[in-house]
Parts: C-alpha cells; sequence; structure tokens
C-alpha cells in the first residue's frame, strides 16, 4: 500500500483546457472538425425544423415572435416541435425553457453567407430531427446575408433561429458583431488563427521496491465430513444424501512471501498531438496497469481451507416401491368338493373327480400389505351315488349335479407378505352369497326327473396364494382355496367345501 500511495503522489499528468463557460449541452454545439462543411445552396424552408417561428408564418417581430411561442393553441398544434424548440432552449442555458424569453434577449440579426456550422432540420415523414455540418450560403436571402433571430440567455450565451425556416443555427466560428450602413446587424464569422497544434509529453516516475520478502500469516482450517447415503420417499429419486461435520482443526502458520511488489507501473514517456480550437479541451489520462503475477497485499492474511468427506456404504440395495391403485387377477384350475356321506348302509356315495373352476377378482391397493375387493367365481358342485331315482338302472351309479356351476359372489380382505417386485405370499378372507345353477341327476348319460334344487345361501372362504411379480404391474401366482357353502337341496341336508387349485395373472396399475 505505501508504494502505491508514493507512486500516486509523484504521478503527474498534463492537461489543456480551454472551456466556455456557456452551458451547450445539445448536438447543435457539436462539431466534427475532421469533416468537409456541405455547401448549402438550396432555399430555406424545405425541412422546417420550428415552423411556428418561419417569418411565412408572420414571425417578423420580437413581440410576434414572443407571442407564437405563447400561445397555447401552437403548442398543441407543433406539439413535436414544439417540445423539441423548449428542450433546445434548456439545454442553452435558459434553465426555465420559453418562460426565460423576453423582448430583451430577442435581436434580430443577418448571418454572413459562407459561414460554416450546424443547420437544424426535422424530416417529418421519418420523425426526425438533428443538425447537419453546412457551409451556409441559400438562395434566395436578403444580399445583407441570411436573417436570423439571435437568442441570448442571462450568461450572454446564444444561438439562431433562422428567419425563412425556424431552423436553428450555430457557427462554428463564433465570429463578431457589425453594423452597416444601413443600422443592421451582421455577424462577421473569424476565420484566421482560429486552431492550432499542441504536443503533450507526459512521464511518470516510480521508486524502487526495496523490501524483498515479508513473513506473511496463514489461517488454515481443515474440516472432516461424513456423508450418510439413504433411501429416498420422493418419487422418481433413489437415494438421499446428508452430510455431517466431524471435526474441524484451526491453526496460524507463517511463511516468507518474496511477492510483495503490488502492481508494476506504467512509466512508459507517452506523447500526445491535439489540434485545439476554440472552445476545445484536451484531458491527459495516465494508465496504472497492475500485475496479477505480483498483486500480494502484505498486511492481510492467506485464508485455507481443507475438506475431506467419507460416505457410509452400508446400503447396497433400495427395494423399488410401485404406487399402484388397483388390481385385476384372473385365475383358473381344478376344484375338488367334499362328499355327502348318506345315512344308510343300502346307499352309498363316492366322489365324481376335479371339475373346473375359475375366478375374476377386482380390488383396491390401500398399502402394500393389504387390498380389499370383489370376486366371482366359477365352481361345480357335484358327486355320485347309487340312490334308485325313477328312471335309474339299478345297480349303477347316478352323478348328482348340486349346481353346474355355483357362482360364489363374495367380498375379500387380502394381507400381503414380501416385496412390492419379487415374491410376494398371501392370504385372502371372504364371504358372500352363491347362486347355483343348472342342478340335475344323470345315469348313464340320461338325465333324470329328479332334481337335486340346490338353495342360494351363505358362503365363506379362505384362500393362500403364492405370487412372482416381474414389475410393478404383471405377476403370477399358485393359489389353494378352502371354500364353504352353507346350501341346502330337497334331497338331503348338509354343507359342503369346495377345494379350488388355481394359477392366476395378475395386473396392477
Amino acid at each position: 500500500m505505501k508504494v502505491i500511495i508514493i507512486a500516486l503522489l509523484v504521478l503527474t499528468c498534463g492537461t489543456v483546457i480551454a472551456q466556455k463557460s456557456c452551458y451547450h449541452h445539445s448536438r447543435l454545439y457539436v462539431f466534427d472538425n475532421t469533416l468537409t462543411p456541405r455547401p448549402f445552396t438550396d432555399p430555406l424552408g424545405r425541412k422546417p425544423q420550428f415552423p411556428f417561428l418561419q417569418r411565412i408564418n408572420g414571425i417578423t417581430t420580437p413581440e410576434l415572435f414572443l407571442r407564437s411561442i405563447n400561445d397555447t393553441t401552437k403548442q398543441k398544434m407543433y406539439d413535436r416541435e414544439f417540445k423539441a424548440f423548449d428542450l433546445l432552449l434548456r439545454n442553452s442555458g435558459f434553465w426555465h425553457g420559453y418562460k426565460d424569453l423576453n423582448l430583451k434577449n430577442i435581436r434580430k440579426v443577418f448571418i454572413t453567407p459562407g459561414t460554416i456550422g450546424n443547420l437544424g432540420f426535422y424530416d417529418k415523414q421519418k420523425d426526425v430531427m438533428n443538425y447537419e455540418y453546412v457551409n451556409l450560403s441559400p438562395a434566395g436571402e436578403d444580399p445583407q446575408g441570411v436573417s436570423a433571430w439571435k437568442l441570448t440567455n442571462a450568461a450572454g450565451c446564444f444561438f439562431y433561429i433562422l428567419h425563412t425556416c425556424g431552423n436553428a443555427w450555430y457557427p462554428n466560428e463564433t465570429g463578431s458583431e457589425g453594423t452597416t450602413k444601413s443600422g443592421k446587424t451582421v455577424v462577421v464569422p473569424m476565420k484566421s488563427g482560429y486552431c492550432k497544434t499542441l504536443v503533450v509529453k507526459t512521464s511518470l516516475l516510480a521508486p524502487d521496491q526495496k523490501t524483498d520478502s515479508v513473513f506473511r500469516p496463514v489461517d488454515l482450517r481443515i474440516n472432516y465430513y461424513k456423508g450418510h447415503i439413504t433411501a429416498s420417499n420422493t418419487k422418481g429419486k433413489l437415494y438421499d444424501t446428508t452430510y455431517e461435520l466431524v471435526r474441524s482443526k484451526d491453526t496460524l502458520v507463517h511463511f516468507k512471501d518474496r511477492l510483495v511488489v503490488p502492481s508494476t507501473l506504467d512509466s512508459s514517456v507517452k506523447l500526445k498531438i491535439f489540434v485545439l480550437c476554440k472552445d476545445s479541451m484536451a484531458t491527459m489520462k495516465i494508465p496504472l496497469t497492475g500485475d496479477s503475477t505480483k498483486m500480494t497485499d502484505a498486511l492481510l492474511s492467506l485464508k485455507v481451507v481443507l475438506a475431506d468427506t467419507t460416505f457410509d456404504k452400508n446400503i447396497t440395495h433400495v427395494e423399488k416401491d410401485c404406487n399402484n391403485k388397483w388390481e385385476i387377477s384372473v385365475e383358473a384350475g381344478k376344484s375338488y368338493n367334499s362328499i355327502p356321506r348318506l345315512d344308510d348302509p343300502t346307499q352309498h356315495t363316492q366322489t365324481n373327480g376335479a371339475q373346473l373352476t375359475g375366478t375374476v377378482e377386482i380390488s383396491r391397493i390401500f398399502t402394500r400389505w393389504f387390498q380389499l375387493g370383489v370376486s366371482g367365481s366359477y365352481i361345480i358342485l357335484s358327486y355320485q351315488d347309487d340312490v334308485n331315482y325313477p328312471g335309474n338302472v339299478p345297480g349303477t351309479y347316478n352323478t348328482v349335479y348340486l349346481a353346474k356351476p355355483i357362482i360364489p359372489v363374495q367380498l375379500f380382505g387380502k394381507f400381503n407378505f414380501g416385496k412390492s417386485v419379487g415374491w410376494q405370499t398371501s392370504l385372502n378372507i371372504s364371504f358372500g352369497y352363491t347362486i347355483p345353477m343348472n342342478g340335475k341327476i344323470e345315469n348313464n348319460g340320461v338325465t333324470l326327473t329328479t332334481n337335486p334344487n340346490l338353495k342360494g345361501d351363505f358362503t365363506a372362504g379362505l384362500k393362500f396364494g403364492v405370487a412372482y411379480y416381474f414389475s410393478c404391474h404383471v405377476g403370477l401366482s399358485a393359489s389353494f382355496t378352502g371354500q364353504y357353502f352353507n346350501n341346502k337341496s330337497d334331497l338331503t341336508n348338509y354343507s359342503l367345501f369346495a377345494l379350488p387349485v388355481q394359477g392366476g395373472l395378475h395386473f396392477r396399475f
């Protein structure tokens, strides 16, 4: 820091200023002396800038000039042009705009033809208002010169409004005013000795750096973290990671730092050449170039933070969580049913073998382990006996179909054990009502006249199943069911059990 302060104290630069005291904050007063002014010989009035100030509109005296700019009707009629005129006044030192104008600061003068300066114009079709650098020699003007209104503010600064076109005008050469024999005021431009060439030489002296090194403090901090990877409860995200600061250590050490020069000063000699005219300003600025390889502040300590993180690896697998709400299953297989025992030593019963069976289930999945639904089954209840029914052949067995089929319609609750995807076991508890159909007795293929006449009644079941789900949506199963029927027939008073063994296909969504 001491080196920078000393360097700034010895910093020198050259400044050449020739600045006017007038407030000129408009494009009207900006000249580019590298350009050649365009000869302007056309008649004025083709692109009037402020038409409410044109001579063609009756503005011939300072009194009429003031009356026109204070006319609210004309202000509304020429809204765009009037606002630009008021802004030009404010940017020329008339701090309150058109309200600063009075008869004392409005004079009629003549501009000498051939004067160089900025001429205003307004292109109404393009809505562009700007200034052009011209040699003012318009056709059709008074032989004494171009008539204009000279507007002068309290500080003595001025600009012109030309009578014919109502356009603003400001000469690049201020010139002097004279009076003709007829008493008219004429502006005579000053054409000689206007611009000068100036050469400015600047140099900068920087002192030598005497200190070769410093002992710099270092604030060293070491942090040890532990990361925990856990299963995520967010849908579509498998893992969550949390961090825990286990231990932290702070210490202060020092080292010898040789990079103590804060910057390298650009002290090479600079030569600048300016062309200065009136109302010009030249400023010299000396750059201070920093050296990024040596920007070291010996008074500040360095801060170094080291961090290390270890992660738990005890989670090797995350079970997939399925968000299904419904399940439809279709099962088919064979069913065995119990045989009624007749209390008669001369009449006997025997099994009719396995019969076709099927089940359709629709259930709502409330959680992974519990479902509630409704089912419908197709079960055939049959057996054989040697009862002497009318029309049978003595000494042969009859086939008794108590129902072909009987349809249990039941509500069930299903309890699941296992994974959503993979192996799963289940337990169903159901109850409902049975609908028996097509009861009959056959003997040697002939249907006898006796009808078992099985009645509909209460039924209940207990079902065990094993399933494997390939995905969240499809699985295969095998099940065994014990189904109780409380139905009674006209032949005998008994209750039967069916034992369906089935395989099934399950769809979850």
